[in-house]
């Protein structure tokens, strides 16, 4: 059986020196150039560009910082004519990228400002909304655990889609953000919950919006790909993936049966 092909691949781009992915991390033009380079040349049609890391230990920057990353290669990579999205959750920081030539807005904080979602609409923009019961990333640090449930992603995702269409956003995509598990939940508990959501993805689409969903990056080689073909599987719109070469060679690879 073929793989579903999702409709974009959204390859990451990580300017915070903190990302505990460092491979997708860039610290000057040259790099920023060649990653967005490659990133293309395997299918990725969006690069996300992020300022400010989620990693538990990483420090704790404010929306100044961000911005001061985040604006020199957005700036850059327009001027080359890639679709940038910009991972934030910073409603501010929504503002200031869109401004300076965001197409997109990955948005994964729980509550975007009515201010935002005007810029989003006056730019013309997609806005992705992530599952995100904490707050932000770094309210979730010091966060009791809230159950990671279908239910739940419905019940946080449905009001903030009728928000931004009530806006007048034309393009809302739903991530159920496969990597918000709170860290107290074990390996095992982990891998089961985001399989619960992955098998059963076809009950977010009630929501009537294109689905992103994040191949996570596991610290084993074969864990990531298993991963990342679970969540073609799936059915995802959009992907969402560090490692744009390993989802080209699992929607090419062939299957020979005797």
């Amino acid at each position: 059986m073929a793989l579903p092909r999702p409709r974009t691949l959204l390859g990451v781009i990580n300017i915070s020196p903190e990302s505990m992915v460092s491979d997708s991390v860039v610290t000057g033009e040259e790099q920023l150039l060649e990653r967005a380079a490659w990133l293309s040349a395997h299918g990725c049609g969006i690069l996300d560009l992020g300022a400010r890391s989620i990693t538990p230990t990483a420090a704790m920057i404010d929306d100044a910082e961000e911005q001061r990353r985040l604006l020199p290669p957005l700036r850059r990579l327009r001027q080359e004519g890639y679709r940038i999205s910009v991972d934030t959750w910073s409603s501010g920081t929504v503002r200031v990228a869109l401004e300076a030539g965001a197409t997109d807005i990955n948005f994964t904080g729980a509550a975007i400002s009515p201010e935002a979602l005007e810029a989003v609409v006056a730019a013309g923009a997609t806005l992705m909304l992530t599952y995100m019961p904490y707050g932000d990333a770094y309210r979730m640090r010091d966060a009791a655990p809230v159950p990671y449930r279908l239910q739940g992603l419905l019940d946080h995702l449905g009001p903030r889609v009728e928000q931004a269409r009530a806006a007048g956003v034309k393009e809302v995509i739903i991530d159920p953000n496969l990597g918000i598990i709170h860290p107290s939940t074990d390996d095992y508990g982990k891998v089961q919950l985001q399989n619960s959501v992955l098998w059963n993805l076809e009950k977010l689409r009630v929501l009537g919006c294109p689905i992103l969903l994040y191949a996570a990056r596991k610290p084993e080689r074969l864990a990531r790909i298993l991963f990342a073909s679970n969540v073609l599987f799936a059915g995802a719109d959009i992907i969402r993936t560090h490692h744009p070469d390993m989802i080209e060679a699992l929607l090419n690879a062939e299957t020979v049966e005797d």
